[in-house]
């Protein structure tokens, strides 16, 4: 908006104000006042409309001149141009005195009487097709083309081969000892990472924030120094596994050390997960329940719980999924023996060592067919706890 201001908001600052700086005096203006004939309501209505309000030369007549002697008006010209970011208004300031046009037309004049729409060249957005190229070309270099070339190389294999690599019982075994084991880890630390992850967001105690930032130590623990940690710890030259080895607990070299291994690699996966929808969760629902009769353990089961198991499913999946496939640690903490305590992952490793790429690569395709499948049952088993609360 183009407006000239009266000459008394340069009266208003007195006469110190004469010989300070142009910028000094617009910081000392009111720019609120300039437009108060519009109001708050019509000023955003002509921001959103995008239009240029410009006053006439009898709209400037109608404002006094100033008497002789007087300091220099203040010409005030506001645009109600919204920038990119903001949409902040912008000020310019001039010093002059104000136009005088004739009189004959300040009868028939009206405070805005041209409104003119800004043309602007606006570019395309780009923003969605750029997204989406990301998106794809990150999923396709990342995970669609290394399974790709997986399933490609295994089609190769002739079907009877395939199934007889497939079914041996070395393979057989280890199937078994790595879903067995993955298992009982992800079910463990979805008991006590829920109890954690409550423990962090509903205690404040001493060492907390300490607590908390070791939780993410696995994230950033090499595999091979967690399992050279785990051997050593539950090894015979440690209190622990002495301990351990006089009540007849053998942990290192045995499937215990496997579960104990995967236990420690996927614990944060259960604790962040649930963290989050746990900080959501409102005291006030809790505190209604316990009003009108409830226990703590039925107000935990029907107004806690129920929004908690969506995402402790999906914490225990994480946590499972990164229990198979877990390979460092536990080369070092078990002893590798097929029909003890080989895992499908180090028999993978062994068969490329024989450069058995055939095996290798049957072993590989029958865990990705095997995860892919439980992956999806959890997230079919969180589409119909969803639709059940509906």
């Amino acid at each position: 908006m183009d407006r000239l201001a009266s000459h008394q908001h340069a009266t208003s600052l007195g006469q110190h104000h004469q010989s300070r700086p142009v910028k000094h005096v617009l910081q000392c203006i009111n720019i609120r006042h300039s437009y108060a004939q519009i109001g708050q309501a019509g000023l955003g209505r002509y921001r959103r409309q995008k239009l240029r309000l410009s006053a006439s030369a009898a709209a400037a007549a109608s404002f006094e001149q100033p008497p002789r002697g007087s300091p220099p008006s203040v010409s005030l010209a506001e645009s109600l141009e919204p920038t990119a970011s903001s949409g902040a208004v912008a000020v310019q300031l001039s010093l002059g005195p104000a136009p005088s046009p004739p009189a004959a037309s300040q009868s028939s004049a009206s405070p805005f009487d041209s409104v003119q729409p800004i043309s602007r060249f606006r570019l395309p957005n780009l923003s969605a097709p750029i997204t989406w190229t990301y998106m794809l070309s990150y999923m396709a270099f990342m995970l669609i083309m290394p399974i790709t070339a997986l399933l490609q190389k295994a089609s190769l294999i002739p079907i009877s081969t395939f199934i007889a690599r497939a079914t041996e019982p070395v393979a057989m075994h280890a199937y078994y000892v790595t879903f067995s084991c993955s298992m009982i880890a992800a079910v463990i630390n979805c008991v006590f990472g829920f109890i954690l992850a409550w423990v962090l967001v509903r205690y404040k105690f001493p060492g907390r924030k300490l607590l908390d930032a070791a939780v993410d130590l696995p994230f950033a623990l090499p595999t091979s120094v967690a399992g050279l940690t785990l051997a050593t710890v539950y090894g015979d030259e440690f209190v622990i596994g002495q301990f351990l080895q006089r009540l007849g607990i053998q942990v290192v070299f045995t499937r215990l050390g496997v579960v104990v291994a995967m236990i420690f690699v996927s614990f944060p996966f259960v604790v962040r997960t649930m963290q989050p929808v746990m900080q959501e969760i409102q005291r006030e629902m809790e505190e209604a329940a316990w009003s009108l009769g409830a226990s703590r353990w039925k107000t935990f089961v029907d107004v806690v719980f129920p929004p908690l198991f969506p995402s402790l499913l999906t914490g225990t999946a994480l946590a499972f999924s990164r229990a198979l496939g877990e390979f460092g640690s536990i080369v070092i903490i078990s002893s590798n023996f097929a029909f003890k305590d080989l895992i499908a992952p180090v028999l993978i490793f062994q068969c490329l060592e024989q450069y058995d790429y055939v095996g290798a690569t049957v072993i590989g395709t029958v865990l990705l067919f095997i995860s892919l499948t439980m992956m999806l049952a959890v997230n079919q088993l969180q589409s119909l706890n969803q639709r059940f609360k509906r």
